[in-house]
């Protein structure tokens, strides 16, 4: 071991292995202090209004996921909306019956983006990946769209349909049942909300800075020891200085492992 440079946050003097990674903090309780002074800076998001000459419902549709992208499906009311459109609420109601209705046309709008896999895709495997690394996309492009799809009658419409459709005819096989075509689906589908949820828990101006995912870490870290949680401190312990996780990376494992899965039970 040797002596480096000091701590990013006390300036204590830092020891530094002779291999791996090298150290920016003296202990996990400077590295959850730098996790917090990072989150804590993140300015509020200028507010912007923007005034129409004419509504239109894909307009006010369009108007609400930049909303909802910038500051989360909390902040989306009809009087909060028809604020940064510059016209009165009751106008809003022309278009729409209530809130749940302006957020099926959200998805709806959404979903009509969601790209088809390209021609070249032909296996089951390349076709599923290519849908699902979109899937992981859209989350990222509009976090709000997990609780949408979350809630108790998820808007169904056209665009998810065609989405189900492209899903299914990949895996479409005589001696798969349809309960397993859907087991498959869902699967995958949860594989790829589950690690969504994760970086896109906080709320929008706290994510930008220090993700759910890496504040439970630092924090899950600090309360672990050798002689109480010996796996989880021989697995985890030494990786504390790391930059953050990879979700790209751990999406391409978790889907390498379930078509694993699905090929050996379904596809041989």
């Amino acid at each position: 071991m040797k002596t480096e440079p000091c701590c990013a946050i006390c300036r204590a003097a830092l020891v530094q292995p002779l291999r791996g990674r090298r150290r920016r903090y003296c202990s996990r309780s400077c590295q959850a202090r730098a996790y917090r002074a990072r989150r804590d800076a993140v300015p509020p998001r200028p507010r912007r209004t923007t005034r129409v000459h004419r509504l239109t419902t894909v307009g006010i549709t369009r108007a609400a996921v930049e909303l909802a992208d910038h500051e989360g499906l909390e902040a989306l009311s009809m009087r909060r909306l028809a604020t940064e459109l510059g016209v009165a609420t009751a106008q809003l109601y022309r278009y729409f019956d209530d809130r749940d209705s302006l957020l099926t046309e959200m998805a709806e709008l959404v979903l009509a983006e969601f790209p088809s896999p390209p021609t070249r895709f032909t296996g089951w495997r390349d076709r599923l990946g290519d849908q699902a690394r979109a899937e992981w996309q859209l989350y990222q492009q509009h976090p709000w769209m997990l609780q949408v799809l979350a809630d108790t009658r998820p808007p169904v419409g056209p665009a998810l349909l065609d989405i189900l459709e492209r899903s299914f005819t990949a895996l479409d096989r005589p001696h798969i049942p349809t309960e397993t075509l859907l087991a498959i689906y869902l699967a995958l589908s949860g594989l790829v909300q589950g690690l969504a949820l994760l970086p896109n828990s906080e709320p929008a101006a706290v994510r930008t800075a220090a993700p759910a995912a890496e504040t439970f870490r630092t924090e899950a870290l600090a309360l672990i020891a050798p002689h109480t949680h010996p796996t989880l401190s021989r697995r985890f312990a030494d990786t504390a200085e790391e930059s953050g996780l990879d979700f790209d990376r751990l999406l391409d494992h978790g889907l390498t492992l379930l078509f694993d899965g699905i090929a050996v039970r379904h596809f041989q």
